[in-house]
């Protein structure tokens, strides 16, 4: 935990450049293409499950939290109301 807390520390200058979203955007989208291609390696039984397992736990964090992206709040607020969240 040591080693994750100093390298935060030595990112931190570089927080306010301008161009700092992007390269995490570019480093993101290489992450997720590398994550891709290995499910693709898989049958199509366990890599379509893993995606689908991935995206309701992201979508159940929307509904609990209520931080979900702006365009998708009348969906959620839909569904919300049926499901547990923090009650903030």
């Amino acid at each position: 935990m040591h080693y994750v807390e100093k390298l935060f520390q030595s990112l931190q200058p570089l927080y306010n450049q301008p161009w700092f979203p992007y390269a995490v955007g570019v480093l993101g989208l290489i992450f997720a293409y590398s994550v891709w291609m290995t499910l693709r390696s898989l049958p199509k039984l366990v890599m379509y499950p893993i995606i689908m397992s991935t995206a309701v736990i992201i979508f159940m964090n929307w509904i609990y939290h209520r931080n979900e992206p702006e365009m998708l709040t009348p969906m959620v607020n839909m569904i919300a109301q049926f499901l547990p969240n923090s009650g903030q």
